[in-house]
C-alpha cells in the first residue's frame, strides 16, 4: 500500500511539474477534489504531492482562487504582509472570550508569528480599519454570536489569505469555523437530569436570533415533547447575548415562575450563557436557592474554566485547553498555506459533575 501511495504521489508530482511549466503566472490548478478523482486517491495523498511545490513557492494557495501557479518561485515569500495573523474581535463582556484570544496570540507569538489584535464595535468601523492596515496571512475573527455580514466577510477576504472564525454560527462558506455544537451539549445535559429522575425542566438562555442560540431553543422545545407531561418544561429567555447576563436579570427571569411561597414549578435548570459562575450563584441566592440542594443546575460552557463553573456547578461543554490547541493547529496550518479545504471543526463535548444535580430517581 505504501509503495502504491508513493507511486501516486510521484505521478501527481510529474503532472504538477508539467502544469507549472506550461501555465501562465496566476493560472489556477484543478481542485484537490478533481485530482483525487483523476488519480483515484485520497485527499491526504494529493496534499502530500503538492506540499513540496507550495513550500518552494512554485504554487500559492489563495482564498477564493484555490491553488495557483506563482509568477516567480519567491513570490510567496515576497508578499508584503502587515503581520502573519490579525485577531479581530467584537467588543463583549465575556472574560472567557478575551482570555481565549489572548492565549491564542501568546502561543502564536511564542512560535515566531507576528500578531496584531484589534477590537471593534461595528462592522462599518471594522471594514474602515481593515482597508487601511494592509494584508495578513490569516485572520482570526470573534463576533460573539453577532451576525457576520456579507460585506464584512468580503472585506476580510480582501485583507487576509485565510479566515478562521471563533464559533460555528457561520458555516458552509470559505472559512475555518471552530466551536461547540451547543444543541448536542444541551441534549446531554437534558438527558443527565432525566436520568436523575427529573420530569420538570427549565432552560435559561438568550433570546437572541443568532443561529446557534435559536437552534438550541428549538432543541429544548423538541426535547420537552418527550417528557411524561410535555407541558412541564419552561424556556426562560434573557434579552442579552451569552456572556452579558446580569445577576438581577437572571434572578427576575427565574423568579417570575415562582409561586407566592417562592416555590418553582421545575426541579432542574439548564443554563447557557453564564460565563462567570458567581453571577449564577448570586442570582440563585437572591431567590433563596442553592444548586444541588434546592434546585438541580447544569451549566453549558467550558468544562475546565474554573471561574465559570466554580467547581460547584455540573457543566457540559468543551475543554478550553482543547479549544486553544485546535485554534493553534488550524491557524498554524493556514499560516503555512497548507491546502486543506476550509471546514467546520466541532470540539468534543464532555460532562463534568460537581454535585449540583439532585438524584430524584430513588424517591
Amino acid at each position: 500500500m505504501q509503495s502504491k501511495t508513493k507511486q501516486v504521489i510521484a505521478a501527481i508530482g510529474r503532472w504538477t511539474e508539467q502544469k507549472i511549466a506550461s501555465a501562465e503566472p496566476g493560472e489556477r490548478l484543478p481542485t484537490i477534489r478533481y485530482l483525487m478523482r483523476e488519480f483515484g486517491t485520497a485527499q491526504r495523498t494529493v496534499e502530500a504531492a503538492l506540499k513540496p511545490f507550495l513550500e518552494d513557492g512554485l504554487l500559492i494557495a489563495r482564498p477564493g482562487a484555490g491553488i495557483v501557479v506563482a509568477g516567480d518561485p519567491q513570490e510567496a515569500a515576497q508578499e508584503n504582509y502587515a503581520a502573519d495573523l490579525l485577531i479581530l474581535y467584537r467588543n463583549s463582556d465575556s472574560r472567557l472570550a478575551r482570555v481565549t484570544l489572548q492565549e491564542v496570540a501568546a502561543r502564536l507569538k511564542a512560535a515566531g508569528s507576528s500578531v496584531l489584535q484589534l477590537g471593534f464595535s461595528s462592522d462599518g468601523q471594522a471594514i474602515d480599519v481593515l482597508e487601511r492596515i494592509g494584508r495578513f496571512r490569516a485572520c482570526l475573527i470573534q463576533v460573539n454570536f453577532e451576525i457576520l455580514t456579507v460585506a464584512f466577510l468580503a472585506a476580510l477576504h480582501r485583507q487576509a489569505d485565510h479566515i478562521v472564525i471563533d464559533g460555528v454560527s457561520a458555516t458552509g462558506i470559505d472559512v475555518d469555523a471552530i466551536g461547540t455544537n451547543w444543541r448536542e451539549a444541551l441534549s446531554i445535559a437534558f438527558r443527565a437530569v432525566r436520568e436523575n429522575g427529573h420530569e420538570k425542566i427549565a432552560f435559561l438562555t438568550s433570546a437572541h436570533h443568532a443561529r446557534q442560540i435559536a437552534m438550541a431553543r428549538r432543541e429544548f422545545e423538541l426535547l420537552g415533547t418527550a417528557l411524561p407531561d410535555p407541558a412541564q418544561c419552561w424556556l426562560i429567555e434573557l434579552n442579552a447575548l451569552p456572556g452579558s447576563y446580569q445577576i438581577n436579570d437572571i434572578a427576575e427571569a427565574i423568579g417570575r415562575h415562582a409561586d407566592d411561597a417562592g416555590r418553582l414549578p421545575f426541579t432542574a435548570l439548564i443554563v447557557w450563557g453564564v460565563v462567570e459562575g458567581f453571577i449564577l450563584e448570586r442570582a440563585l441566592f437572591e431567590l433563596g436557592l442553592e444548586a444541588g440542594q434546592d434546585l438541580s443546575v447544569i451549566m453549558l460552557g467550558s468544562t475546565d474554566f474554573q471561574s465559570e463553573h466554580l467547581g460547584r456547578f455540573d457543566v457540559v461543554g468543551n475543554s478550553h485547553a482543547e479549544k486553544l490547541a485546535v485554534f493553534e493547529r488550524i491557524i498554524t496550518e493556514r499560516l503555512a498555506d497548507r491546502p486543506h479545504e476550509p471546514q467546520t471543526h466541532y470540539l468534543p463535548i464532555s460532562h463534568v459533575r460537581h454535585g449540583s444535580v439532585i438524584d430524584l430517581s430513588t424517591d
